[in-house]
């Protein structure tokens, strides 16, 4: 009886069925309304702006983004889902325990890379600590606009290098060279970026 008295106020209309959206007030889908709805619910806000760098690959831009959501499965991460593991610490220092910060601008290796990357393009580095405080030093410095997306380009691919070095040390059975890892940096920034196939002054040997 209850279902009875529900459908009896229901009036089917004569025309074919169609699928209607009420997201966008126009009755019609489009996949972008529901990729922002799903993008408001799932992703955190961000005080700055998410860049993509043309000059890079698209997984480079990608791991990028995820680590400045705190998405990737750090130790310390890995901890706070239950996912137990030997130890928090970093595994290439072990001074302190490992988060996207620590990883990406506390551990020795990230210090020394920022710096050899500055001392190549002859900018001043000053020590940090998060995205935030990078993002502040890349806005302070100058240089044309093509210039300073291929300097971001290049230390994208320094958290990509140190993120692929973490993995090799943890999972390789032949541990990786630290001495190696700005040089495979400098050879990678000059394979990737490129504009046209010809490479520009910030990535040419000095």
């Amino acid at each position: 009886m209850g279902i009875l008295h529900v459908i009896d106020s229901v009036t089917l209309s004569s025309s074919s069925d169609r699928w209607s959206c009420d997201l966008n007030g126009e009755g019609t889908f489009r996949v972008k309304d529901i990729r922002l709805v799903l993008d408001d619910i799932d992703l955190p806000a961000l005080s700055v702006e998410t860049r993509w760098v043309r000059y890079v690959l698209i997984k480079v831009n990608v791991f990028a983004w995820r680590a400045r959501l705190d998405r990737l499965p750090t130790r310390l991460n890995l901890s706070k889902r239950g996912i137990l593991t030997n130890s928090i610490a970093c595994p290439i220092c072990d001074s302190a325990q490992e988060d996207v910060h620590h990883l990406f601008f506390g551990c020795t290796m990230a210090k020394d890379l920022s710096s050899l990357i500055c001392r190549w393009r002859n900018l001043l580095w000053t020590a940090m600590v998060s995205f935030s405080d990078w993002d502040a030093w890349f806005l302070s410095t100058r240089l044309s606009s093509k210039l300073k997306s291929l300097l971001e380009g290049v230390f994208l691919t320094a958290w990509w290098s140190i993120w692929s070095f973490r993995n090799r040390l943890l999972f390789d059975d032949v541990p990786p060279r630290r001495s190696r890892i700005f040089d495979d940096l400098v050879s990678c920034s000059f394979n990737w970026c490129t504009d046209s196939r010809k490479p520009t002054p910030l990535f040419m040997y000095q």
